[in-house]
Parts: C-alpha cells; structure tokens; sequence
C-alpha cells in the first residue's frame, strides 16, 4: 500500500473475539467454509479406504463404507445450495455437524472403532461446534461426541489383529496432521469472510454518516439562509442608500467608508451562505456527457478574474468528454481548484491535469503551497476541519469532494508532504469518449 493509501483507507483492524462470534453465528460465513470441509472428508474418506484395501490388504465392508460416502456427497450437495442463499435457515450448520459426528461414528464402527487412528477426527466437530454455535448447541454436539465414542467401545467390527504397529503410528501422525490442517483451514476461512463482512459493513456505515453529515449541513444551510437573508438584503439595501447619499467632498467620508464596508461584509456573509447551500443533491448515479472544453470554460469562470493568470489546465486534445453527473464533478473540481489557488503564493501556479488512464479518467490538481502535515492529512475531508484563517474557509471543501466521489463510484486521494505541496488526484470509472463521438 502506498503512502497516499495509508492516509485515506483506515487499515482494518483485527475483528475482536466478541465481533468474531457475533459474525460466524452467521449461518452463510459458517456454510460456505463447512461445505469445502466436507469436499475434503469425501475425497479424504475415499483414499483412506482404497489405500487400506488396496495397497494393505485390509478386510473392509466396503458397500457400506461406500454407502456413508455417498451420503455425505449428496448432503453436501444439498447443502452447497443453501449456502447460496442470502438467508439460510438458522438450524442447518448444527443439523450438519450432528450428522458429520453420526455418519463418522458409523465409519469406525465399521473399520475398528477406538482403534482406528481416524478416531481422533471428532475434535474436529466440536472445534467447529465451539467457533460457530452458540453454547447450547456446542454442549449438544460434545454431548453427541461422547455418546457415540462410549458406543464404539461397546461395540464395533474390529481391524486385522496381525496389523503391523508401524501402520497404527502413521494412522495417528496422519490424523493429527489431518485434524490440524483441517481445523487451520475452517478457522482461516471463516476469518477471512468475517474480514471482508467487517470492510463492507464499515463502508456502509461510513457512507450513511457521510450522507447524515450532508443532510444535517443542508438542513442547517437551508435555515440559515432563509432567517439571514432577508435581514442581510435590509443592511445591504441601507448600505447602498448611505453610499448614494454621502457626499464624498464632504466632511461624510468616514460613513461613506462605513456603508462600503458594511456593503463588502454583506456580499461576503451572502457569498458563505451561498457556499454553505452548494448543490451537490442531484441524483449522481444519473450520468450525462460533459464536455471537457465546456468544463474547462467553466472552472475559469468560477475562480474568478484575479486568479486565471495562476491556473494551468492541460488537457489532451484527444479527450473530448466524459459521462458524470455534471454538477457534482464541476463542484469537486472547482473545491479543488480553489484549495489549491488559497494555499499557493499568489505567483505561483496551479495546475490541473486531466489524462485518460485506461477505462479511467484523471483529473490532478497540483499546487506550490507548504503542505500539509500527516495529522492535517488524517482529518483532511473531515466536515468544519479547516487549516485557513478564520472566515476564509467552512471546512466543507474536501468533505464534499469526497463524499462526491463516494456517491459516483470515483476515486480520490491526496498526497502532500510539508514544503512540497499538494497533489489531489479524483478519478472516474469509464464512460470517456473522444473528440470524434463528440456531436
């Protein structure tokens, strides 16, 4: 992972017991990893018993042995169908491994019973009862271990009396082997889904936050807006009436001065407001097709008169428009720019660069300014953080970009360092067309 990386995806911590309980209870995380168990113990079952009778000769009741293979193949079966589903039935992981521990029990009755080296495979259904079931069913299942482990002792078809012991010690260094390899592979499994479950709810809870931050700011905006503006057009209507009637030659200039200030400060608290209540609530999974060169006329427009001479677009003449929900890729851009225009010293430029990568599209806003620490990175998109002087800055800039970003499948990263600058880099999926599908 990269340096940028680090600074925009928090890593994903290791999931705590309780949290690991909590989500293998899921019967769909357990299921998936049980079915591939079970795959194995088919396959395992199969060598075990053609290596015993073919290559040493041991006397089997073969149908039989067959007959518990084959159920638990087509058990299985059945079970790989459920565990498609999005909401398996509650019962069916403890149903399964009861029948694991009965049809096993029915395996060494019918191949030496304790004596089988194999016997020892029952920790590994009350290892699988302990991480995936609840401490009902786990005493259930260690309950149904105990009671068919006492029935082999009382009775089962013993193995060849002249078996050599040499055959008995790989008999249990391969269970144990066996019973480790199979235990690692269900617990990783089921770790690894839990992790990914734990990512994907954590970008949905992170997305609902962000979407609950925006409609708090646009309900406080909109407020805001409707008690403040009226008031605000008063003072500027009498400001504009005190500047008319103020007499320049007179002994007036101090009012004067005064309504031009109060005039400056109304523009200035109508312009935050105004900013306070950017549109970005249009619906950005409906995309269009924007025009690159009108974009770039826009972005212009909007950083105004004082600042062209300082902004830098570079943009292949090959790259003629891209399907995205127009006002929000104008807004995040324009942020962006204006970011970079407020960091950077007022001789220095800033660029913006726009490139095709592939299916993706590129837009760079590179500034001169001082950087940003790794502490101002960490909060940087956070809602009200803001490193300009007071009055200057809201703090929303980078918190609309992002959440933009979020809402059309985008990506955007920022990488700066202190005395270097900052390069902010917002990238949309596919949808580019050339110059010449341009009507």
């Amino acid at each position: 992972m990269t340096r940028t990386d680090r600074q925009i995806v928090e890593p994903l911590r290791r999931p705590s017991f309780s949290a690991f309980i909590s989500a293998v209870n899921e019967p769909r995380i357990v299921l998936a990893a049980l079915t591939r168990l079970r795959w194995m113990a088919v396959i395992g079952q199969l060598a075990a018993t053609g290596l015993a009778a073919i290559l040493l000769r041991l006397k089997l009741p073969l149908v039989p042995i067959a007959a518990v293979v084959l159920i638990t193949a087509i058990s299985n079966v059945v079970l790989t169908y459920f565990a498609t589903l999005t909401r398996p039935p509650a019962w069916l992981v403890q149903t399964v491994l009861l029948l694991d521990v009965f049809l096993l029990t029915i395996l060494l009755y019918l191949t030496g019973g304790p004596d089988n080296p194999f016997a020892s495979l029952y920790v590994i259904h009350v290892a699988m009862a302990v991480i995936a079931l609840r401490a009902g069913w786990t005493w259930g299942v260690v309950g149904a271990v105990a009671a068919c482990y006492g029935i082999l002792l009382a009775t089962h078809l013993p193995l060849d009396p002249h078996l050599p012991h040499w055959i008995t010690a790989v008999g249990n260094w391969i269970s144990l082997v066996l019973i480790s390899v199979l235990i690692a592979a269900f617990i990783g499994r089921v770790i690894r889904s839990l992790r990914q479950r734990e990512y994907e709810l954590a970008e949905v809870r992170e997305r609902a936050a962000r979407s609950e931050q925006l409609a708090s700011l646009t309900t406080l905006a909109a407020g805001a807006a409707h008690e403040l503006n009226t008031p605000l057009g008063t003072i500027a209507v009498v400001a504009r009436e005190l500047e008319i009637n103020c007499d320049p030659a007179g002994n007036a200039q101090g009012v004067l001065d005064d309504a031009r200030l109060i005039r400056r400060e109304v523009d200035r608290c109508r312009t935050i407001l105004s900013r306070m209540r950017v549109d970005i609530g249009e619906d950005v999974s409906h995309r269009s097709t924007i025009s690159l060169e009108d974009l770039e006329t826009h972005l212009r427009e909007s950083v105004g008169e004082e600042n062209l001479r300082r902004l830098k677009i570079v943009r292949p003449p090959e790259i003629g428009s891209v399907q995205a929900p127009p006002r929000a890729l104008e807004q995040a851009l324009l942020v962006l720019l204006r970011n970079g225009l407020d960091a950077s010293d007022a001789d220095r430029p800033v660029t913006l660069e726009i490139a095709r990568n592939d299916r993706r599209l590129r837009f760079e806003v590179r500034d001169s300014g001082c950087g940003m620490s790794d502490e101002m990175l960490r909060r940087a998109g956070e809602p009200f953080f803001t490193t300009k002087e007071p009055g200057r800055g809201l703090g929303l800039g980078l918190f609309i970009v992002r959440l933009v970003a979020q809402q059309c499948g985008a990506t955007f990263s920022i990488d700066s360092k202190i005395g270097g600058g900052t390069t902010c880099v917002l990238e949309l999926s596919d949808g580019v067309k050339n110059n010449e599908t341009v009507e």
